[in-house]
């Protein structure tokens, strides 16, 4: 297929640490599992089916009371400071990221591995077990995207908070990234189960389980309707299902409660374009460009605007993929059709070895990673 053609729908994976803008109430809730599963009766959903990702072993509380003894008369900030460290004691906890890996408290705590929401689950139902009132926390940096096997998974990050009289203190899987956070916002306990159940049926998509991922993401709109990434992923999953009806619904829903979110956009264009609606996808490709820092969404309009013969609109989209994500070898292969079209055969080659390298080194780096 032609690349202009096509745009590969978008797959909100994971999840979305530090200064920046608190969009929630002052005073986050905190509400416990009884509290959680009242709410969850009350929004007509069965507890038994809804993942409350912050409960508790009583071997996992005796963990952290062990880890913080001779510790408790401290602030409460400090304890906090001592527990994550914990989490990578040498020889004994040692917790190994893995951003597919998706676990409950308890599930993290025997693995000793998963992703942000993985960690961040452990971390604050352990504090929690302390009497330090923890509560999860989306953030958003720089975009971090990545290609799987044609989708553009987006992956948002979460971390811990705790609200100190006058200052929120996060909590990081990364404790050694100082990359700075441009937002912040707090989450109580339903929409953590919203964000859990996203990454399940973000999971369950690319495992090709679409009745699974549709049973997932359908309660996790549900637990939070404001959560735009559950109601991109359920585009996605009705997309595969051939409900092109649902799927507007849930991507036209997910725009309503994240106006701009250039992932809905992007599906939206792919759907409109399997319709013959050209004017529609163009549209809804170039609002996404415009506020995104997705390069594989910028290589689409680029595409675009090449197939028209606008050769200088094409290069400024990519000169902004290229800004962003130097490091992404799809960059360099557009550029390469972007030097051919110019007829610029050296800088065609160049482009394409750059690819190349990035490739080699990716897959270098995959195959450290998994030794």
């Amino acid at each position: 297929m032609n690349r202009s053609n096509v745009t590969s729908l978008v797959l909100v994976a994971a999840l979305l640490a530090a200064s920046g803008q608190v969009w929630a109430a002052p005073k986050p809730k905190v509400m416990g599992f009884e509290e959680w599963r009242q709410a969850v009766v009350e929004l007509e959903l069965d507890p038994a089916e809804v993942v409350y990702p912050f409960r508790i072993t009583e071997e996992m509380a005796a963990w952290a009371e062990e880890k913080l003894h001779g510790f408790r008369g401290q602030s409460p900030e400090f304890q906090l400071e001592v527990l994550q460290r914990a989490f990578f004691d040498k020889g004994e906890f040692e917790f190994e990221y893995d951003v597919v890996r998706t676990l409950t408290a308890e599930e993290a705590f025997a693995a000793r591995q998963g992703n942000c929401m993985s960690f961040t689950s452990l971390f604050v139902a352990l504090s929690r077990s302390l009497d330090v009132p923890t509560y999860l926390m989306s953030v958003r940096r720089r975009p971090e995207v990545i290609k799987d096997e044609g989708l553009v998974v987006v992956n948002r990050h979460v971390v811990a908070g705790f609200k100190a009289p006058n200052k929120v203190h996060l909590f990081d899987f990364y404790v050694t990234d100082s990359q700075p956070h441009i937002t912040q916002r707090i989450l109580d306990d339903l929409e953590a189960s919203s964000i859990y159940h996203t990454n399940i049926g973000g999971a369950a998509i690319r495992a090709g389980d679409l009745e699974e991922a549709v049973r997932n993401l359908e309660m996790a709109v549900v637990l939070a309707p404001h959560w735009a990434p559950a109601w991109v992923n359920l585009g996605v999953a009705r997309t595969r299902l051939d409900d092109t009806e649902g799927a507007f619904a849930a991507l036209f829903r997910a725009l309503e409660v994240e106006s701009g979110n250039s992932s809905a956009l992007v599906n939206l264009a792919k759907i409109y374009r399997e319709q013959g609606q050209n004017e529609e996808a163009d549209a809804a490709l170039r609002a996404a460009a415009e506020s995104t820092q997705n390069p594989f969404t910028l290589i689409a309009m680029a595409d675009i605007e090449m197939v028209r013969g606008e050769l200088e609109e094409a290069r400024q989209y990519l000169r902004r993929a290229r800004w962003w994500y130097g490091k992404e070898p799809e960059v360099y292969d557009a550029l390469a059709r972007l030097a051919r079209l110019e007829e610029d055969d050296e800088k065609a080659a160049k482009n394409v070895k750059r690819a190349a390298e990035l490739r080699a080194q990716a897959q270098q780096e995959a195959e450290e990673r998994s030794d």
